[in-house]
């Protein structure tokens, strides 16, 4: 029976990669269309069903897409304009609540059509500059991801609960005895079995920084394979040129504020200070300052900039001047840049 009002051949014929703007019009238009929401739900369960036996339930597990549409969305935020950043916003908020599960049909099929969906295919979810990201891994772990950062893992990760980080995350582990969560980075990897922790890993900087907030963790250096197993409040930090690591004692809400969208600052020195602004406002920092031993305590919430350097100035007797990006002869524009500098009595 034809489902009334959708062009089912149109459709298919997107399906296996066959066709035309004007096709690619009109699945923009249906998927759009709220009435039209019952009967996509419909066709595209049933063609999708059609794709796999009867008892191969575990492939039917969608999560794998929903990540996979969230990356795509990640990408194409970071690579497009302010302007075209705008209009995409919309344009996903306004379809989101009726599209979600067709389009995740729809993007199952294409897959299958193409690849014949490897489990070993690598899924990967990314945080552009100035964001945060929340996700939800197929195993039930949540977690969020900081600016400039991305995780990366296979689709059998229902088995296999490996995790590549680069950059800044937050993981709630969903607790299974039976398959370890572990998260890897190019000189550490931290094993855990169900606990609440961050881990901050950003290819530009000197160390890593491992946070327990609740459970415990394995903390395994790569090269010397020295481990530490973490408390909660334990603080790890990991130096890249020194191949080693310290622990301290440390209240975790520090180190877990930016999930909720706050800057905090607890009698952190000058550099520390530097490298947090840096990630947070996308901004490379340099401190020229004379003055040793200054430590700032401070909390901002959605504030940008100039209104914490301006804060800083005051409190920490600082100055500071701001360069503007500029074109690089590679045609690529270079970051802001701010240098703090001593300020005057």
């Amino acid at each position: 029976m034809a489902d009334i009002g959708l062009d089912s051949e149109k459709i298919n014929q997107y399906f296996n990669g066959e066709y035309t703007e004007k096709d690619t019009s009109y699945i923009d238009d249906i998927f759009c269309d709220n009435r039209k929401e019952r009967e996509l739900r419909s066709l595209l369960s049933r063609q999708f069903d059609q794709l796999l036996p009867d008892d191969d339930l575990e492939s039917k597990n969608l999560d794998y897409i929903l990540y996979r549409i969230h990356y795509d969305i990640n990408t194409k935020l970071s690579e497009r304009r302010e302007s075209a950043l705008d209009s995409f916003i919309k344009w996903t908020l306004r379809v989101a609540g009726i599209l979600i599960i067709p389009l995740m049909v729809l993007f199952g099929i294409q897959t299958f059509n193409k690849s014949s969906l490897s489990r070993q295919t690598s899924l990967e979810i990314k945080a552009p500059a100035w964001s945060r990201v929340a996700f939800t891994l197929p195993d039930g772990t949540t977690g969020w991801l900081n600016s400039n950062s991305s995780i990366k893992y296979n689709g059998n990760f229902n088995t296999d609960r490996n995790i590549a980080l680069r950059g800044e995350a937050f993981f709630n582990v969903f607790k299974d005895k039976k398959r370890p969560f572990v998260v890897n980075t190019n000189e550490v990897n931290v094993t855990v079995l169900g606990t609440r922790f961050n881990i901050a890993s950003y290819d530009n900087e000197k160390s890593i920084e491992v946070v327990l907030e609740e459970g415990k963790l394995v903390f395994n250096e790569n090269d010397t394979k020295k481990s530490y197993t973490m408390s909660p409040n334990d603080l790890v930090i990991y130096d890249k040129s020194l191949k080693d690591f310290s622990t301290e004692t440390v209240q975790p809400q520090k180190y877990l504020s930016w999930t909720t969208g706050k800057l905090v600052f607890r009698n952190d020195p000058l550099d520390v200070i530097a490298r947090r602004l840096e990630r947070w406002y996308n901004i490379e920092v340099e401190v020229d300052v004379s003055e040793e031993n200054l430590r700032w305590y401070a909390t901002f919430n959605n504030e940008g900039p100039e209104d914490v350097l301006n804060f800083m100035k005051r409190s920490l007797n600082l100055d500071y001047r701001i360069e503007k990006p500029y074109l690089r002869p590679d045609g690529t524009y270079s970051k802001e840049r701010v240098i703090i500098t001593s300020g005057t009595k």
